[in-house]
């Protein structure tokens, strides 16, 4: 190779790194996609419908507002979620998360814990034409939650709940060859090393209810916690707004819809979501059936979900889910252990 091209070879691969700088100065401040669909196996086999539901510990992440009719219940589960734009391993966008759950719930009061990791992968093209480069923005973020919870009437047949909570988090931001496939990166996303910080929050639900029908407001992050990366970006914790209705047939159907009412952004684009799901109890198991999909997103990918519960003893359910689809959208499978009386 004559000199310059090895100069013009260095200048790309130069280029490559400077690209990712130049884009996290762009975006001082990003808001990270911490989804609402990323804890509550039973909310998930219900495709994410449970806004109006929420009659078990997880009210305290979903809506507050639904500890006014749960006697006692407590759970602890584990989720996986992946978010992809492209089947291809070397697509643009992808987000992937893990989260765990450990959550009490009595009458009108609630306390949970939980920890959510994600990572984001965002590939960018540097120069053009045969001499162009591929990098990855890779950002990672790693929240662990504590919250308390309690709930107030507002009005006959309107209870208001409020999560206040205490969010230890830890941002990060990095490149890598965009060249890679999806999982090299999102392992070198998983290993950023962050800066951590401890932010207070505050969810609010509220929930009216007419014997058997339920509406419901709830909003997430209103405080929109930011944690800094070791580079000096901020990558903040997206407020959220969700209303869900629910109907009960019968005493062991439940039925539902749930609508995001603020979009959110993502490296896979923006998302907004609408969901919908059913679960029927039969004795000792239960079954649930849901969907979802962006209205977002250029070519609506809807994705199904199948939930299925055992009641090991009285009182004590084994719940599992899974969702998927398409080869683009989200994916994710979760387990819980879940007693309640």
């Amino acid at each position: 190779m004559s000199g310059a091209g090895r100069r013009h070879g260095g200048t790309a691969r130069f280029a490559i790194p400077l690209v990712v700088v130049l884009l996290m100065a762009a975006w001082p401040s990003l808001s990270h996609a911490q989804v609402f669909e990323s804890v509550g196996v039973r909310a998930l086999g219900m495709g994410g419908a449970f806004v109006a539901v929420a009659d078990d510990a997880t009210a305290n992440y979903w809506n507050p507002a639904g500890l006014s009719t749960v006697f006692f219940s407590a759970l602890a589960e584990g989720q996986r979620l992946d978010t992809r734009s492209d089947p291809d391993p070397f697509g643009d966008e992808r987000v992937a998360g893990r989260s765990t759950l450990v959550a009490l719930g009595v009458p009108n009061q609630g306390a949970t814990y939980y920890r959510l990791r994600s990572w984001q992968i965002d590939r960018q093209r540097a120069g053009s034409g045969p001499e162009a480069r591929e990098s990855a923005l890779l950002t990672s973020l790693v929240t662990h939650h504590v919250g308390f919870s309690l709930v107030r009437p507002l009005a006959p047949g309107v209870v208001i709940g409020t999560v206040v909570k205490a969010v230890r988090g830890s941002a990060a931001m990095g490149s890598f060859d965009g060249m890679a496939p999806v999982g090299v990166l999102l392992d070198r996303a998983s290993q950023l090393p962050g800066e951590a910080a401890t932010r207070f929050d505050l969810d609010i639900g509220v929930m009216a209810g007419a014997g058997a029908v339920r509406v419901a407001l709830v909003g997430r992050n209103l405080r929109e916690p930011d944690f800094a990366t070791p580079d000096g970006s901020v990558i903040s914790l997206a407020r959220q707004f969700r209303a869900g209705l629910s109907l009960r047939p019968t005493a062991s159907l439940v039925v539902a819809v749930d609508a995001d009412l603020t979009t959110i952004d993502t490296p896979t684009g923006p998302r907004r979501a609408i969901a919908f799901g059913a679960e029927q109890r039969l004795d000792w198991v239960a079954v649930r059936i849901g969907g979802r999909f962006n209205v977002e997103a250029e070519a609506l990918s809807p994705v199904g979900a199948l939930g299925f519960s055992l009641e090991v003893v009285t009182g004590l359910w084994l719940d599992a889910q899974v969702t998927g689809g398409r080869d683009v959208g989200d994916r994710g499978w979760g387990l819980s252990t879940r007693f309640g009386l």
